[in-house]
């Protein structure tokens, strides 16, 4: 059976997620439930009154296979810049300028967000771990990748299907908002694919008209590149480039699909599109493989501090560079010992989720969060602290 994958959040805004061969939805059915980001909520049906579907395939809970690569769950090296512009160019801007690499609005082969030039290869950034990093450490992260630049879309000279394009800059700070939100939990980068911009473009200008995974051939403005895009992409209308991120994010509902997604290990083919009439679209597909870095398992809220306006009171675990049985967490404020009450929601080999039982975190305060499987053995333990920035 197939699924709708609809989040609605304020101001009508709306997500749908699709899945590709690597990504499956668990099994839980909720066809035409109600889902919604946090702090909204609203029927599912669309501005122009449909439905989508989200072309995910049913089965048995997993986020993707991260790909083989040793992990380290022990502090690591600092961080280190995370603009394409630090590090010069690094070969002709060609085909083979992708993965690791993206041309810059000079012609340039140059290393994407979040990686960095060694000889002719781009190696990912260094990354910290999560545990080491401090409030300000977060706080200026957070603070570089909300930046946004003058424009996020530039309008084309054709008629009125032209969906314009994404210029540089605004590409390079969707994909240092997107690294935020990984780099918070201690994933490494996306890796990006440059050669399926146009026809991002081309589906982020259809969502205007047929907001779906599939849009009929019918649909004012339709490529079948368009619409090939749409359906490999998570898709959002209300979202601007940067801010659909938000939108996956912080999602609690539809299995989490979006949210898993971002924050997967090893996280390939990405590229971001936006156009005006239209909606935003992040196209993905694939992984590589794992960095020393990425954890064995991914929980957001992660240890170390995390940003409170970033992290929805839904908490989730997923694997990472390895399998993890089904889990519940124990949650304990540090300093009274007090425990605080948590519900089980997905419980699932290699995904699980959690629901805050009438309690919010309290800024600045520290919170150990135990993960525990059926056999009630204690999996792992971390701490968390929820901060808030300026």
């Amino acid at each position: 059976m197939r699924h709708h994958l609809i989040v609605w959040a304020a101001g009508f805004m709306i997500l749908y997620g699709c899945g590709d061969d690597d990504f499956a939805e668990d099994g839980r059915e909720d066809s035409g439930s109600k889902s919604h980001q946090e702090g909204g909520a609203a029927d599912v049906v669309g501005s122009d009154g449909k439905a989508a579907d989200s072309g995910i395939p049913s089965g048995e809970a997993g986020p993707q296979d991260s790909g083989p690569g040793p992990k380290d769950s022990g502090p690591g090296p600092s961080d280190g810049g995370s603009s394409p512009a630090d590090s010069g160019p690094v070969g002709v801007c060609d085909d083979a300028c992708t993965g690791a690499k993206m041309c810059n609005d000079q012609g340039e082969c140059v290393c994407a967000p979040g990686w960095t030039a060694s000889a002719s290869q781009c190696v990912a950034t260094p990354l910290s771990h999560p545990a080491t990093r401090t409030k300000a450490d977060v706080c200026a992260r957070f603070a570089e990748a909300s930046q946004k630049p003058t424009a996020l879309w530039k309008a084309g000279g054709g008629d009125e299907c032209d969906p314009g394009t994404v210029p540089y800059e605004a590409q390079v700070a969707a994909l240092n908002y997107l690294n935020f939100y990984r780099w918070m939990v201690g994933v490494g980068p996306v890796q990006v694919l440059p050669k399926i911009a146009k026809a991002e473009q081309e589906c982020a200008k259809i969502l205007g008209y047929s907001f779906g995974h599939s849009p009929p051939p019918t649909t004012k403005c339709y490529t079948d590149e368009g619409a090939a895009a749409c359906g490999a992409s998570l898709i959002a209308s209300g979202y601007d480039l940067m801010t659909q991120f938000d939108g996956y994010g912080m999602e609690i509902d539809q299995n989490l699909v979006h949210r898993r997604n971002i924050l997967s290990v090893g996280r390939a083919g990405v590229w971001t599109g936006t156009s005006i009439p239209g909606g935003s679209a992040m196209h993905y597909g694939g992984s590589y493989p794992a960095l020393d870095s990425d954890p064995e398992y991914v929980a957001h809220p992660g240890s170390g501090p995390n940003v409170l306006s970033r992290v929805p009171k839904r908490w989730f675990v997923q694997k990472g560079t390895k399998s993890i049985p089904a889990l519940d967490a124990r949650v304990v404020e540090v300093g009274s010992g007090t425990e605080k009450p948590m519900k089980r929601n997905h419980h699932y080999k290699d995904f699980s989720s959690f629901d805050l039982s009438g309690w919010s975190p309290v800024v600045d305060t520290a919170y150990r969060v135990e993960l525990i499987d059926d056999d009630g053995v204690v999996f792992s333990t971390f701490e968390t602290v929820f901060i808030q920035c300026p």
